[in-house]
């Protein structure tokens, strides 16, 4: 959650980069300073005063992220402001999952009123933090990350666990396998949130097998929202262009609430919500899609164990023989096209990876990142489908 604005919308020919980094480091601020050019926005982004990547988002939406010593403020008009807030926020940047058919309720991340601010995992059982969300009746989720990645989500109702998203899109038995597979304690962060009532059921019920996208082309959100009203549909209209998105959530016909997210935050003030909200929709070359949702009427509570591996495990993990990382290569390749083999090596290359010597947990971090590349729901999930056949054990 945005917490404070310490400069806003300042001209960045009189601003001094050096004295701005000199006052982070000082006060240790974990925020971003963003720097809005006319062709794109940079974020610089900082944890306890140290700068740590790049986020770059184009005019056109598009998004790469890019080591924090690249940075640099480019000789041209601009203008800077500088946010402190919590690493949750940040970490929604750059993941920026917003494709609800992809990603499902992980879109909600960091949503929500905070009651739990991120605190490291080895600090604390996490087990026993689930406990004492069940005796508070807790009604929203826990999130579980580390400063770059987001594992996973346990949503509750009154209380109890109902539902686990992985960050690799799994649900269920498989996310929990997911998350305990990735999550070291020493690394990551667990926050806590509230939802609204009514946004709560969506939240638990959006997986892939229960969000449909409507094939049918809509001009305006009026013929979109007349389209939900009248068939009396569970859905969300989803209108997104230069890098916002909005997301209108119906049930039975009905509207029941409005989510506005920009470059991967949400927006929480009323006043610029409702601006980026109009602004979205009137933008010329704007999409307006319509999802089905069905909704899970009485979401049954689940056992859920967090546990985590050891650092030691992680770096000692069974590397993958070099043929079956050419072929997940070539299967990105495949699914879009010439581009994908310069995606792929400024993936390995953002995480320091070699083709020559990737683990499986290596394997499973490219994999996650890559889906997200491709921006046919279709054919991002051909590439899982057959990355699991080149390698059964993961996926």
């Amino acid at each position: 959650m945005v917490k404070r604005v310490l400069f806003k919308d300042l001209d960045i020919n009189v601003m001094n980069i050096n004295k701005v980094y000199e006052e982070v480091r000082k006060k240790e601020i974990t925020g971003f300073l963003r720097v809005v050019y006319w062709s794109k926005d940079d974020y610089l982004l900082f944890n306890k005063g140290a700068p740590y990547k790049v986020v770059t988002f184009g005019a056109d939406g598009s998004r790469s992220l890019s080591k924090a010593e690249n940075f640099a403020i480019e000789s041209k008009e601009g203008t800077a402001s500088l946010v402190e807030t919590t690493i949750d926020d940040l970490v929604g940047i750059i993941e920026y999952r917003h494709n609800i058919q992809q990603d499902g309720s992980l879109v909600f991340f960091p949503y929500g009123l905070l009651i739990q601010e991120p605190v490291s995992i080895s600090f604390l059982d996490i087990n026993k933090e689930f406990l004492l969300a069940q005796r508070s009746h807790l009604d929203g989720y826990v999130a579980l990350y580390t400063e770059e990645t987001l594992f996973g989500i346990v949503i509750f109702q009154g209380g109890f666990p109902v539902a686990v998203f992985g960050g690799d899109g799994s649900f269920g038995d498989r996310a929990v396998t997911y998350i305990n597979a990735n999550l070291i304690p020493a690394k990551s962060f667990m926050s806590m949130y509230t939802l609204e009532p009514e946004l709560l059921s969506f939240a638990y019920s959006m997986h892939s097998d229960n969000v449909r996208k409507t094939e049918r082309n809509f001009r305006t959100y009026e013929e979109a929202e007349k389209f939900v009203a009248e068939e009396k549909r569970n859905a969300v209209i989803v209108i997104e262009g230069e890098g916002i998105h909005r997301y209108d959530m119906f049930f039975r016909g009905q509207h029941i609430d409005r989510l506005v997210k920009e470059k991967g935050l949400f927006v929480n003030d009323e006043v610029e919500r409702g601006r980026l909200a109009t602004k979205v929709e009137n933008l010329p070359d704007r999409s307006i899609w319509v999802y089905d949702i069905s909704l899970i009427e009485k979401p049954q509570p689940i056992e859920v164990v967090i546990e985590g591996v050891e650092e030691e495990v992680v770096t000692s993990d069974s590397e993958v023989p070099l043929d079956k990382v050419m072929e997940v290569k070539s299967a990105f390749i495949k699914e879009i096209g010439p581009l994908g083999k310069l995606i792929w090596e400024k993936t390995l290359n953002e995480f320091g990876f070699k083709e020559s010597s990737m683990t499986i947990n290596h394997i499973k971090i490219v994999v996650d990142k890559l889906k997200r590349e491709i921006p046919e729901d279709e054919a991002a999930r051909e590439f899982l489908r057959r990355v699991e056949s080149i390698l059964p054990d993961i996926i």
